[in-house]
């Protein structure tokens, strides 16, 4: 029994310091709001001061209230590229000072690779008259910037993606994304004889139904492709002196699978060999 009495004391006592530092009434409490509830995904923050000084009094989050002093306050937010301010905030005990922040715009960049995970990649802003870097950010993250026109570097591998003239407006969020692209495998097994021949042929591959080389493989060990889904059509040239000379076929790559594709030479063979197999 009076285990269970503390224990009630105990969560009594919790609560009451709970209800005093959330009502406080000897504090007052500052909110910040900018573009809605999409603001408060933002990592952006604010520094609030007392008139005169420049020692922060309290950091803080938008959409998050902070409990302060009474007094009359300077906020900063910090935005990409600079600040925005507003003085004569005014705090009063007991009471909710709410700041709106309207002259300001949202971005959020996503990298996602291809099973939807964020990557957190380094993504750069830039103003799109002047060039000038704004400043950068990992992607995932949701940034307070000033409106206007701006060009975004993502840092993906090989090479950066970029977006030109995006624009960025007062009081609402642009929302960018990159997903990785799902690549299979292709494998083509030139044969003649039943003998895989491929250290004596050259492999083009081409859109299908086009002329538009997409990559070759010339004579080795092994003729892999790395290609996006889709049809290819497949040209094979012999250099073995035996059989055909030349052989054309077509695959289709799906999704992140490998697919087999053997491709006989042999003189007597039908033009339209097997179907692919996929693994």
């Amino acid at each position: 029994m009076k285990t269970v009495f503390s224990c009630l004391l105990l969560n009594l006592l919790v609560f009451g310091a709970a209800r005093v530092n959330a009502q406080n009434p000897e504090q007052g409490t500052v909110i910040i709001q900018a573009f809605g509830d999409v603001g408060k995904q933002s990592e952006a923050k604010a520094q609030l001061y007392t008139e005169g000084t420049q020692v922060p009094a309290a950091t803080l989050k938008l959409g998050v209230p902070v409990n302060v002093p009474p007094g009359t306050y300077k906020l900063e937010l910090d935005v990409l590229g600079g600040k925005v301010s507003r003085d004569n905030v005014l705090v009063k005990a007991g009471r909710t000072s709410t700041v709106i922040i309207s002259e300001v715009a949202g971005l959020r960049v996503n990298a996602l690779d291809k099973r939807g995970n964020e990557l957190g990649l380094t993504v750069e802003v830039y103003d799109a008259v002047s060039g000038e870097k704004l400043g950068d950010f990992l992607s995932g993250e949701t940034i307070v910037a000033y409106p206007g026109t701006v060009d975004i570097k993502v840092a993906v591998p090989p090479q950066s993606q970029w977006w030109r003239k995006v624009e960025l407006r007062s009081g609402s969020l642009v929302g960018l994304e990159l997903k990785e692209r799902a690549r299979g495998e292709l494998r083509v097994h030139p044969r003649l004889a039943g003998r895989d021949v491929s250290p004596d042929t050259q492999v083009i591959i081409y859109e299908a139904g086009t002329q538009k080389e997409v990559t070759r493989s010339e004579p080795g060990q092994e003729h892999r492709f790395v290609l996006d889904p889709g049809p290819y059509d497949i040209f094979v040239a012999n250099q073995t002196g035996k059989g055909k000379p030349f052989v054309t076929d077509r695959a289709e790559v799906m999704g992140d699978e490998t697919v087999e594709k053997e491709v006989p030479l042999d003189a007597g063979e039908p033009s339209a060999p097997p179907q692919s197999q996929t693994l």
